[in-house]
């Protein structure tokens, strides 16, 4: 705690833009994070993200984005997992609960693309074809999805539930004291 007070209002500094906010980090060095002083008031990073329609982006499927990776010099998201030498057991109850799967089949997948699949740094929410088959959508996607969670790869972030846009993922803590090893990192 102690080392994370004196940079604890860092992210906030940059509501008022790029070059206030590289002021108020520097700032922040100084006076033991407080910076510029009073910290504006910000709104969730979920109430931020725009749908697909109001940003004119089409959804990325996720093996678009996995064909970057070279595995030399960057990295997937499961080889990042292993790195950080996350452990769980296999057979543990998920400490990830989604209220309601069919917003994300449904809703999600149609106003934002599914983002958890892209926002989740393990690779823990996957967007899977659904066994009852469907074929393909005019799209060119699966017609029928259901959400796949690997909470094995968890590294606790907790991006999903700050980041989720209907608010619909919980995370808990692991059962076990399960996690990433940060001692090692």
């Amino acid at each position: 705690m102690d080392e994370l007070r004196g940079v604890r209002n860092f992210h906030q500094g940059f509501e008022r833009g790029l070059w206030v906010g590289m002021l108020d980090a520097g700032l922040q060095l100084v006076t033991g994070g407080r910076g510029l002083g009073e910290r504006p008031h910000w709104t969730p990073g979920h109430q931020r993200m725009e749908t697909l329609l109001d940003s004119g982006a089409r959804p990325v499927p996720l093996e678009e984005t996995q064909r970057r990776y070279d595995n030399a010099h960057t990295f997937t998201k499961v080889n990042d997992v292993f790195h950080s030498g996350t452990k769980h057991d296999e057979d543990q109850p998920s400490h990830l609960l989604v209220q309601d799967t069919s917003i994300c089949v449904t809703r999600c997948r149609e106003e934002y693309g599914n983002p958890c699949q892209h926002f989740c740094p393990a690779n823990v929410y996957e967007m899977v074809a659904d066994e009852g088959g469907g074929g393909v959508g005019k799209d060119g996607r699966p017609a029928k999805l259901r959400l796949h969670l690997n909470p094995s790869n968890c590294v606790h972030c907790k991006t999903c539930d700050i980041a989720d846009p209907y608010g619909i993922i919980t995370w808990v803590p692991p059962e076990g004291g399960g996690g990433p090893n940060y001692q090692q990192l």
